[in-house]
Formats: C-alpha cells, sequence, structure tokens
C-alpha cells in the first residue's frame, strides 16, 4: 500500500462473506490534470507522491455478482470468473480446445508487445 494512504482512517471491517462486491469513491488530489488519465497512471503517481488519496470510501457492498448494479462491471466481474474456472480446468479441455487456447493467447501477447 502506498505511504501516502496509510494515514486515512478507515471504518472497521465487518465480516462479509467471501463472495462480496465492494463499490468504492476514492478522492485525490494530483498535480496534473486526471481526467486524460487512466487509472493505473494516477495509482502510479500515488506511488510517486505526484498524488495523493485523501479519503476512500465504501459506498456499496454486494452479496453476490447478481447484486452489482452496474451491468458492465457485473459483466467483467462474470468474464473473469470464467476465466478463473477454464485456468482452473485447462487441463480436463479437449487437446485441440487446448491449442487454441494457446495459439489466442500467443498472437494476444505479440499484439501488446507491438502496441507497447
Amino acid at each position: 500500500m502506498p505511504e501516502n494512504i496509510q494515514h486515512i482512517p478507515l471504518t472497521p471491517a465487518k465480516a462479509t462473506p467471501p463472495n462480496s462486491y465492494f463499490k468504492l469513491q476514492v478522492k485525490a488530489w494530483t498535480r496534473f490534470d486526471p481526467s486524460k488519465a487512466d487509472l493505473i497512471d494516477i495509482a502510479r503517481a500515488v506511488e510517486e507522491g505526484t498524488a495523493f488519496v485523501s479519503a476512500i470510501e465504501v459506498s456499496r457492498v454486494a452479496a453476490g455478482i447478481n447484486e452489482v448494479d452496474d451491468p458492465d462491471v457485473r459483466e467483467q466481474f462474470e468474464t473473469l470468473a470464467a476465466a478463473e474456472r477454464l485456468l482452473r480446468r485447462v487441463e480436463e479441455l479437449p487437446e485441440a480446445l487446448r491449442d487454441k487456447l494457446r495459439n489466442a493467447l500467443a498472437r494476444n501477447e505479440t499484439r501488446e508487445r507491438v502496441a507497447s
């Protein structure tokens, strides 16, 4: 955790089920216009000391994926859950499908290297 976040008083954590989802609101100050920045850029600025988080608030807790009220966010979580299930059982997939998956991942990795 970045040093400048440690001073933020957080509400004591209540016991929550393991499949809970938390909606956060983060307040921060930066020395640059964050409207044109990606979240990772803002996080790096916090790490570097050119931005400071002043408050973190949990505004909502969803007891399960179906209670996440933003359909786009819910879909992203569902996609991640499906990928995790696939990875846990990848060796059970038919060999042709495993090869197809490996090839797709290799193509994606190549595209990412070219883009950066």
